[in-house]
Formats: structure tokens, sequence, C-alpha cells
């Protein structure tokens, strides 16, 4: 990304050939489902030191949660429970004086 230096119209490397123009039809007609993980969140964008590339997880249709649900960003809501309280906070090192 960073040493990528052409930004005008005709990039080195590209070619019309490396797509096709197609129709695009939207309809309410066809039918189709999704899978999502049977347990936990499908979005790791919010807690992306959790997921593994590895990691093995069981499908199940179902729709999926929406983008920013609850589900997918619990630290969010940590942090927003300790706003509640702002009387109580924590400190660094113990006030020896009092």
């Amino acid at each position: 990304g960073r040493s990528n230096t052409d930004r005008g119209n005709n990039p080195k490397g590209y070619a019309p050939s490396h797509y096709e123009k197609v129709q695009m039809l939207l309809s309410d007609r066809f039918l189709g489902f999704f899978m999502v993980p049977g347990q936990g969140s499908w979005n790791y964008n919010f807690m992306g030191v959790r997921h593994d590339s590895n990691m093995k997880y069981d499908l199940m249709l179902s729709n999926p949660k929406e983008f920013y649900h609850e589900i997918h960003r619990p630290s969010h809501f940590l942090n927003f429970s300790n706003e509640e309280h702002p009387d109580t906070f924590t400190v660094d090192r113990e006030d020896r004086l009092s």
C-alpha cells in the first residue's frame, strides 16, 4: 500500500481483461441462507486478538447478528459500565498520607 506510487487511471499491471461486465439482477424471488458459527460471534473486527486462523467452529443455519451487535464487542460494554460509576475509580498507587 505505502509503496504504491501509481495513482493514475491506468496503473501498472492493470488490464481491462481483468474483469467482465455482467448484468446485475436484483430480485426478491431468489432465496438463500446464511451459515453462522454455532457459538460466539462471526464478527472479529472488534475482537481481533481473539481471532485465530486455525480455530475450529461449528456452523448452523441462521440469520447473522447485525455488525454492531453487542455480542461482537463485549469490551465496549464493559467500558460503558465503568463509566456509569464515575465516583469510583482505581488508583495505581496507595495513598500513604491518608
